[in-house]
């Protein structure tokens, strides 16, 4: 009975966090707080990887939270979608084979410069600086591969707060 109690409270936690990320995302399409009737739904967001597993992952809990989701495997896929997609969030791999995450951010925040503070960084280059400078000269937020589904609902909810 003890192990079926923690199951159940585990699940009622993620239910809870899972409620928040889609509150907390509702409210930011609205400009206002979170009981107030919202004026867009869904949210949208970009998902920016060059793994195809990272993207699913990142894809299928933001889906799952009730956002509308885009995925681009490259740089200039990204800021294709960028023009032509009014984004609420962009989920970005710093470290990507065409420039990654400082070329995306610097064309996205040129176009939109509402989404400074609405960009997660994934990362799991640990070893070189180069990235790290660049995330620490823009204040990002950034969660570290590997990564939980838990680690990533809490990065979220700090970038969409």
């Amino acid at each position: 009975m003890l192990a079926y109690y923690r199951v159940m409270e585990a699940n009622e936690r993620e239910r809870d966090e899972i409620a928040l990320i889609a509150g907390q995302a509702i409210a930011c399409q609205a400009g206002t707080p979170s009981d107030s009737v919202p004026t867009r739904l869904p949210s949208r967001a970009l998902v920016v990887d060059d793994s195809l597993v990272v993207a699913d992952v990142v894809t299928a809990l933001l889906r799952r939270t009730g956002w509308t989701v885009d995925v681009a495997t490259s740089v200039d896929a990204a800021l294709e979608h960028v023009r032509s997609v009014p984004y609420d969030l962009v989920v970005c791999d710093v470290c990507m084979p065409d420039g990654g995450g400082p070329a995306v951010y610097y064309a996205t925040i040129t176009r939109r410069p509402d989404l400074t503070n609405r960009f997660l960084f994934i990362t799991g280059n640990v070893d070189d600086p180069e990235p790290w400078r660049f995330l620490a000269k823009i204040r990002a937020h950034v969660l570290e591969k590997p990564f939980t589904g838990r680690a990533l609902r809490h990065a979220l909810i700090k970038v969409i707060a």
